[in-house]
């Protein structure tokens, strides 16, 4: 009996310690799969083309994620200096869902994606337990310290995602990066995206509900090189924004970019009990350090995924700089019309073509 009592009881932990272990590596997953974004396939087009901008959700891949259900749209916009309009145009191709839009003008336009809002009933430990699993540490933690659900047994939230970035059609066209897009949270970047390169300074307001919000957190997480890699994940970097709402972030690195907060304010009109928790992501692209050709990591992204048909007929090169006759690790990625391709002679300059 006593050999039977020790058998079982090694049955039943080892069936803990199983349990155990996929409810941890759940909740990781859980932790860091629910990022949505929006990225294009360039981030600058040609006047006439028809531009595919990729809405994916994931985790720790960026710029690689999976399609978004189309269903879960309900609001997908793109607005220019004086105009805005519904993108209807949308179908799952590979790992993504790809709006498509051709502008009838050459200018920059912001695009601004919504995803269907969901309506929880939570304790208020519930609701920091969601806002530090779904990428809002710094919101919990002021909610928190400020402790509005003081005396609640229960709060009634809805959770909504949102996600913009900006793009560029033709040249010379009229600016729109300041432009609001009127959802509950929102990047607005002070200064031109389109045109930053490593070593700038961009400076972006973080708006909720259309006001600035003093000391929100934000987090910064630069696109991976290497997407293949199974143990390669994004790495975070935190900030604060200041008293006026505004973050001030260095770039160091080029590629793509994506910043995203948390928001949880008191729903307009509604009780002590019920509230908004609103998440936003804002995906720009770096360009490589000043010096360099015009261009250079500005009109196309390694996203790892299909580029669409207009990026299908573009080439993009990749050159080793060589210093001293020691080449350079880093690589920039450029987009090259087929046509240029066969114009290039540089012997002393190798080249790898990616198709």
């Amino acid at each position: 009996m006593r050999t039977k009592r020790r058998t079982s009881s090694t049955a039943r932990y080892s069936r803990l310690v199983v349990l155990a272990a996929f409810a941890v590596f759940a909740a990781a997953s859980t932790a860091a799969a629910h990022d949505f974004w929006i990225i294009p396939d360039l981030f600058a087009f040609d006047a006439d083309a028809t531009m595919e901008v990729n809405a994916r959700q994931g985790g720790g891949k960026f710029p690689v994620g999976t399609a978004v259900q189309l269903e879960r749209i309900v609001d997908a916009r793109i607005i220019g200096a004086t105009s805005s309009a519904k993108l209807t145009e949308m179908s799952v191709v590979g790992s993504s869902l790809t709006l498509r839009h051709k502008p009838v003008a050459a200018g920059q336009y912001v695009i601004a994606v919504g995803l269907a809002p969901r309506v929880f009933r939570e304790t208020p430990a519930g609701i920091i337990r969601f806002l530090k699993a779904e990428g809002g540490a710094a919101e919990a933690a002021r909610l928190e310290r400020e402790t509005p659900f003081a005396g609640l047994d229960s709060v009634i939230f809805t959770a909504a995602s949102y996600a913009t970035t900006v793009v560029e059609v033709g040249s010379g066209g009229p600016r729109a990066f300041a432009k609001s897009a009127g959802i509950r949270l929102e990047f607005v970047p002070m200064n031109d995206p389109s045109h930053l390169q490593v070593g700038d300074t961009l400076h972006v307001r973080v708006l909720g509900n259309g006001s600035p919000v003093p000391g929100i957190g934000i987090e910064l997480a630069a696109g991976l090189e290497r997407t293949t890699d199974a143990t390669a994940a994004v790495m975070r970097i935190p900030f604060m924004a200041d008293a006026k709402g505004v973050v001030h972030i260095s770039l160091d690195k080029a590629g793509p970019v994506m910043l995203r907060s948390a928001y949880a304010s008191r729903k307009v009109g509604g009780t002590a009990r019920d509230w908004d928790v609103s998440r936003t992501t804002f995906v720009f692209q770096v360009g490589a350090q000043h010096g360099a050709e015009p261009g250079h990591g500005r009109r196309f992204h390694p996203a790892g995924g299909s580029l669409g048909r207009r990026a299908r007929e573009l080439v993009c090169v990749c050159r080793t700089i060589h210093r001293d006759d020691v080449p350079d690790p880093r690589c920039s990625r450029i987009a090259v019309p087929r046509p240029t391709l066969s114009r290039v002679r540089a012997p002393s300059l190798p080249f790898r073509l990616y198709r």
